[in-house]
Order: structure tokens, then C-alpha cells, then sequence
């Protein structure tokens, strides 16, 4: 019924009567043809409408009489080539292929979705020319059947050639090549196309992308891929502002240059300044270092902080090539140099003016499957790293730091939408009492990255109110995301976990529990955040009855 309203043009129209009985009637027959069109959509072919006018009252009254008649079902489906002859081969679907069930009750729309996939089909499958030339639908009105008849056009098998370019201007074209995820004489797959296509939409570097295969298969059976590409520019400038109430007013600025020398190079530069530390970084990157799957990174750290366990000063820098295995996997193994002076050991101020420096060797894998970063509705975020220190200075041990986090996110409803997201966090310091490591490398609980509620640094080990930092560490947060409106979201959400002295089991320090909801705006650069969380263990004079917490972007 709703439907039938919508193509009504007596029912769009009833606040403009015509000016005569007679346009009436037009708009009924116009409504008549429309509504056989819709009927025949759903797979009624025998429907009739009658149309009976009442003009003998202000405003006249138009009565449409609706039988929509027997369902007709689509029993036959059949493939022919343009000589007129059955399509046959592995590049031809079948009727599940195509999303269709024989016998069913014919749909308009199921035909025409079947017909797409009845195209794409065959690209998928070596064909990159692959075109369906024509659809004949007859309905048989004695036994109420539907055959359906495509005229599909294959055209030449062909495999991948090579991959040239169109638009560049400073981006490296062997770059871009080097990135291609086929090799020349593989069979062609518009699948793999588009996720070429993906890969290089990920590089920021283009505001357009179309990708296609050349006009003809060249002699030797392969078929080369033309890129067309707008550049976009090459620099950003980021800057943003956040506020939690154990920590105060922040701010951040950040510069990033992705196409340094032409390959896809990326220089970073970016501050950061909060209530409680002063940071300043700087990253490059080089793709295609060894292997078009390789990323060479160097990254540096300078941090001026004062946190309620300690007040000191650390440079660090590390260098690391990254692989690549899949879209979802890789993996990383570096070098890496920590230097730190402790000015105030809040704790134990007989440890104040202390120097620490350590080298390491970062490892880590990571599996990626979210389907966006600022705000994943599906998919899981895995990341398992450890890396060995060795002391360098007097006093600095030697220990084994692994360290681990699951993220995963489950869409629960469309509308409105309704995501379950779930996090673990765990690391440890193993090899070394955590009064020997310096206070910037123990671990930490509570505050705005880890157990919402509590004030920072202030869950696990406490030397009266001051935090002693722990050997190890667990944290968990739940949160279920419901979003309103386009524009409007609320998150409910409960966090818990600790800080611990010891860096393996068993524990002393009891787990807290925080809850809260969060508002979310959706906005074109992700979601403006605002959290309210209380801690379900109040801690006399150390606690508030809550804590504030407003940035950018989800909380995991």
C-alpha cells in the first residue's frame, strides 16, 4: 500500500485538485498504468485495477479497486551467448551464483541485482570485457510462470598485463607499479583491480582514482590496466583540543608531508601539551623499502612530564622495518634507545635525580580487520608485542617487557545502529623488580586511555596517594554504542583492571570497576566525544564522585 501511495499521482497531488473532472480521470489512468508496474514488479502480471469516480460531492471522491491477483514464480533462467547458443564455462554463474532460487516468486528488483552480478561475474573470472547485451522476461499467464533469458557477451579471456599511469605529476610511477597486487600473465580479476584501487586511495595521496583495463588484449593474451589519477596535495596541518578533569585542558598540532621524495615518503612532525606532559615527536616513513610489502620507520620522542607518580624528562628513538603480509597482517622488528631523568620520584624520593637508559629491540604483530579507525561498527584490532631492554647506565636492569591488546566490535542493530565494542589490555615487566625500572616504564592504571573514573595513574600500587607503578598490568572496558540519530549517540560503558606489583600471578591489588555514558557527535571528522564516568570503589581522599573526559574520536 505504501508503495502504490508512493506513485500515485492522484495521492502526491490531492492538494492541488485538478480543474476538471476530466484532468482527474487522466491522473487516475496515469495512477492505473503505474500501479500494473508495481504489481508486476512484485511478480503479480494479472492484476487489475478499477477506477470508479464519485463527482457528485466537494471534492470529488476517486476509488481505485485493487485485485493483485496470483503470484507468478520464476521457474526458468537460462544464459545464451550473442550466436544465440547456451553460455557455458567456469566464467558463467549459475543460478545461485546469481542470487536467484528456482522455482521462487519473480521480483523485479531480484532480476535486476542478478543481472549486475550476471556481469560482474565473468570480469572475476578472466573476462575483463564481460557485458550482458540483452533480458527478455516472459510470463506465462496459463501456469502462472516466469522465464527469464539473458544474452551475455564474454568477450576475450585475458590475464593481468602491466599497470600505467595517467595524471601524475610528483608522485613516482614505479612507486605506484611496485604496489600492483598481481603479476603480469596472472588472470585478470576485477576484485584484485579494486583492491589496488583501495590500496592506493589509502595513500592519501589522490583525490581521484579510476582504474580500467586497456581498450584491447594485447598478442601475447594480456591486458594492460590504465590508471587515471588526480593528485591531491601532499601536505596537512592537524590540530585539536581535549579536556579530562584528572589531567586538564590539552592541546595538539601536528605537520605531515606523504610524498617527501616522491615515493610515497612520509615526514611527520607533531606537540602535544596537557596538564600532566609536554611531547614532541617526529616520524618518517619510507614504503617500498625492500619490497613493495616493507616500510622502513624512524621515530622520535622528547617528553617533558609531570604525572602523579614521578616528574622527569625522556628521549626516545627507534627505527623499524615493517612487512606487510597480508591486508589485515603484519608484522614489525626494530632497534630502539631510551633515555630518561627522573627529576621526582613522588614515591620514593630517595630515587630523585636518577638517569636511566636502556636499548631494546621492539617486536610486534598486528591483525587489523576493523572497518574504520575513528569509529569501527566491525572487526577487531589484535596487536601481541615484546621487547628485551638492556640497561646501558649503572642501575638500569635488564628485563623482558611483552605487552598485548584485543579490540573487537560487533554491529548488534542497523537501525538504529547498535555496536558491542570490547577491549583487553595486558603487559608486564619481566626479569627485574619494578622499583628497579625506572618510573616512566612501570605501568599505570586509571584516567581517560585506560580505567575511566579514577583519577590518572592512580589504580594499582599507592604509597599513601601517590602511585608506586607496577610490574604488570590488566585493564578491560565494554561499551555498548547506540547511535540516536545521524548526528546523535549515547554509550553506556563499564571499565575495570589494575595496576599490579608483581609482573606475574598471583596479585595483591584488588580489580576496580568504573561505569559512565558517554555522548557522541558524529561529525565528517569522526566523533566529537564526551564521557562522564564514576568509580564503583570509591577510595577515601583519593577518589572523586567522577570524572570528566571530551576529544576526538571513540574511546577504542
Amino acid at each position: 500500500m505504501a508503495l502504490l501511495k508512493a506513485v500515485s499521482s492522484a495521492e502526491s497531488l490531492h492538494e492541488t485538485p485538478p480543474d476538471s473532472v476530466l484532468l482527474l480521470l487522466r491522473r487516475a489512468n496515469a495512477d492505473k498504468e503505474a500501479f500494473k508496474k508495481v504489481f508486476a514488479s512484485k511478480g503479480r502480471f494479472a492484476a487489475t485495477i478499477a477506477i470508479s469516480l464519485d463527482d457528485a460531492t466537494s471534492p470529488a471522491v476517486l476509488t481505485y479497486r485493487i485485485d493483485p491477483g496470483p503470484q507468478f514464480m520464476l521457474t526458468s533462467l537460462r544464459l545464451l551467448s550473442p550466436n544465440g547458443r547456451p553460455a557455458t564455462g567456469p566464467a558463467v554463474p549459475d543460478a545461485a551464483a546469481l542470487g536467484l532460487t528456482l522455482p521462487s516468486p519473480f521480483s523485479a528488483k531480484a532480476i535486476v541485482d542478478a543481472e549486475a552480478t550476471l556481469e560482474a561475474f565473468p570480469r572475476h573470472h578472466g573476462h575483463p570485457y564481460a557485458k550482458v547485451k540483452d533480458r527478455h522476461v516472459t510470463a506465462n499467464f496459463a501456469d502462472k510462470q516466469v522465464a527469464v533469458v539473458w544474452t551475455v557477451d564474454l568477450g576475450p579471456q585475458a590475464a593481468f598485463g602491466p599497470v600505467t599511469f595517467r595524471g601524475l605529476s610528483t608522485v613516482k610511477a614505479s612507486y605506484l607499479a611496485g604496489l600492483a597486487p598481481w603479476r603480469p600473465g596472472e588472470p585478470y580479476d576485477a576484485a584484485v583491480l579494486e583492491r589496488y584501487r583501495k590500496d592506493l586511495s589509502a595513500l592519501n595521496l589522490f583525490a581521484a582514482i579510476q582504474m580500467q583495463p586497456d581498450a584491447a588484449v594485447q598478442p601475447d593474451g594480456q591486458v594492460p590496466v590504465v590508471v587515471t589519477v588526480t593528485e591531491r596535495k601532499h601536505r596537512t596541518i592537524k590540530g585539536g583540543l581535549d579536556y579530562k578533569t584528572d589531567e586538564g585542558p590539552g592541546a595538539n598540532l601536528s605537520w605531515e608531508h606523504r610524498n617527501l621524495f616522491g615515493g610515497g615518503e612520509k615526514l611527520g612532525l607533531s606537540a602535544s601539551v596537557s596538564g600532566v606532559s609536554r611531547v614532541g615527536t617526529v616520524t618518517f616513513e619510507k614504503p617500498d623499502c625492500i619490497t613493495p610489502k616493507d616500510l622502513f620507520r624512524a621515530h622520535g620522542r622528547i617528553a617533558d612530564e609531570d604525572k602523579k607518580a614521578y616528574t622527569g624528562k625522556s628521549a626516545t628513538g627507534t627505527v623499524s622495518i615493517r612487512h606487510k603480509f597480508t591486508d589485515a597482517f603484519s608484522a614489525a622488528a626494530g632497534l630502539g634507545y631510551r633515555a630518561s631523568h627522573i627529576d621526582k620520584d613522588k614515591s620514593r624520593p630517595w630515587e630523585d635525580d636518577t638517569r636511566y637508559g636502556f636499548a631494546y629491540v621492539p617486536i610486534e604483530a598486528t591483525l587489523d580487520t576493523r572497518n574504520d579507525l575513528l569509529d569501527p561498527q566491525k572487526g577487531f584490532l589484535a596487536s601481541l608485542s615484546f621487547a628485551p631492554y638492556w640497561g646501558t647506565l649503572r642501575g638500569s636492569p635488564n628485563f623482558l617487557r611483552p605487552e598485548g591488546t584485543l579490540a573487537t566490535y560487533l554491529k548488534l542493530a542497523d537501525k538504529p545502529g547498535l555496536v558491542l565494542a570490547l577491549r583487553g589490555t595486558v603487559g608486564a615487566n619481566i626479569g627485574a623488580e619494578s622499583s628497579d625500572i625506572s618510573p616512566d616504564l612501570r605501568f599505570y592504571a586509571g584516567g581517560a586511555g585506560s580505567i575511566r573514573g579514577y583519577p590518572y595513574q592512580t589504580v594499582g600500587p599507592l604509597r599513601g596517594n601517590k602511585p608506586l607503578g607496577g610490574g604488570s598490568m590488566a585493564t578491560f572496558s565494554a561499551e555498548l554504542r547506540l547511535r540516536l540519530t545521524e548526528l546523535i549517540g549515547i554509550v553506556p560503558f563499564l571499565d575495570g583492571g589494575s595496576a599490579f606489583a608483581k609482573s606475574l600471578p598471583p596479585y595483591d591489588q584488588p580489580i576496580l570497576l568504573a561505569a559512565g555514558l558517554g555522548l557522541r557527535i558524529y561529525t565528517p571528522i569522526g566523533p566529537v566525544r564526551l564521557d562522564v564516568a564514576t568509580p564503583l570503589t570509591r577510595r577515601k581522599d583519593i577518589d572523586d564522585i567522577a570524572q570528566f573526559y571530551c576529544s576526538i574520536g571513540q574511546s577504542f
